[in-house]
C-alpha cells in the first residue's frame, strides 16, 4: 500500500468541451472588461458565494470566519473580479434543484457531470481528484475492492461517491446514506459503518485533523473527477467567473491552494483494486 506518483488524467472529451467553452467565455469577458462593465452579480459590487460548512478541507468554521480551499478560491475569485465577497451557507443537495438561488456561484467541490450540466452551468474546473476511502478504526489490514464489498459502507447522499457505491461497487449490505459529510464522518468514527467513500481531498483533511478518530485512508476509487463552480443555468456571470478561474490556473494560484490544503496525498494516494 505504498504511495504512487500516478497523476489523475483529465478525460479528453470533457477537456475539449471545457476548453472550447473557456475560450469563448474569455473573449466575452475581455470585451466586458475593456468597456469597464461591472460583472452582473445579484448585488452590485458584491460576489455572493455559496459554501457548505462542516466539509473538511473545503469549508469549516462559521460564515463570519470560514476556512478552507473553497473559501480561499472564493476570496481570490472576488479579488480578480474586483468585487466584495459575501458567503452564504447552502446545502449541496439543493444545488441541482430548480428554482431561484441566493448566490452568484456555489463553490462546493461539485463534480462536473453531463447530467448535472443539463440543470446548471459549471465554471471551468478548479482541480481534479477522485473518490477516496476512509475506514473505521477497527478495520485493519489490506483493503481491496472485494473486501470493501463485504464491509458496511456509508456515503453522502446526492454525490458521485454515493453513485459509485450504488452502481459500481455494489456492496453486499445496505448502503448507509447521510445528508452531510459531518454526519457520515461521525457514523464512521463511532463504528456505525466500516468505510466511507467520499471526495478524496475532504477525507485527507479529516484524517489529518483527527488521526485517532478514524482508521487508515487506504486509497482512492473510481474515475478522475473535476470540480467546478456551480451557477444557475444561463447565468450572465459565467464568462467572468471562467476568466478569473482560468487566470488562477495559469499563474499557479489554484495549484498552490490545493497543495496548501491537501498536500501531496491529493496525487500520491494509491488506487484500490
Amino acid at each position: 500500500m505504498g504511495p504512487t506518483s500516478e497523476r489523475l488524467p483529465v478525460p479528453r472529451v470533457l477537456a475539449a468541451m471545457l476548453t472550447a467553452a473557456i475560450v469563448s467565455a474569455g473573449l466575452l469577458t475581455a470585451g466586458a472588461l475593456a468597456r469597464g462593465d461591472a460583472p452582473p452579480t445579484k448585488t452590485k459590487g458584491v460576489l455572493t458565494v455559496a459554501i457548505e460548512l462542516r466539509n473538511p478541507g473545503f469549508a469549516v468554521g462559521t460564515l463570519r470566519n470560514p476556512r478552507g480551499f473553497s473559501v480561499d478560491v472564493a476570496s481570490a475569485l472576488a479579488k480578480r473580479m474586483r468585487l466584495r465577497l459575501r458567503f452564504v451557507n447552502y446545502p449541496f443537495g439543493r444545488l441541482f434543484v430548480p428554482g431561484p438561488k441566493p448566490y452568484d456561484v456555489a463553490l462546493e467541490f461539485a463534480t462536473i457531470t453531463p447530467h448535472r450540466a443539463r440543470l446548471v452551468d459549471f465554471s471551468s474546473p478548479e482541480i481534479s481528484s477522485a473518490q477516496g476511502v476512509l475506514v473505521a478504526k477497527d478495520v485493519t489490514g489490506r483493503v481491496t475492492l472485494a473486501r470493501l464489498r463485504k464491509l458496511q459502507v456509508c456515503a453522502k447522499g446526492v454525490t458521485t461517491g454515493f453513485v459509485y457505491v450504488r452502481d459500481v461497487l455494489r456492496p453486499a449490505g445496505l448502503v448507509f446514506e447521510y445528508p452531510t459529510a459531518a454526519a457520515a464522518l461521525k457514523a464512521l468514527s463511532i463504528g456505525i459503518c466500516d468505510a466511507l467513500i467520499f471526495d478524496l481531498p475532504a477525507l485527507i483533511v479529516a484524517k489529518r485533523t483527527a488521526p485517532g478518530r478514524y482508521g487508515a485512508l487506504p486509497g482512492r476509487v473510481g474515475p478522475t473527477e473535476q470540480y467546478g463552480g456551480v451557477l444557475p443555468k444561463g447565468s450572465p456571470l459565467l464568462p467572468a467567473v471562467n476568466e478569473a478561474i482560468e487566470s488562477m490556473r495559469r499563474d499557479g494560484t489554484m495549484r498552490r491552494l490545493a497543495a496548501r490544503h491537501f498536500g501531496r496525498a491529493l496525487t500520491s494516494t494509491p488506487v484500490i483494486r
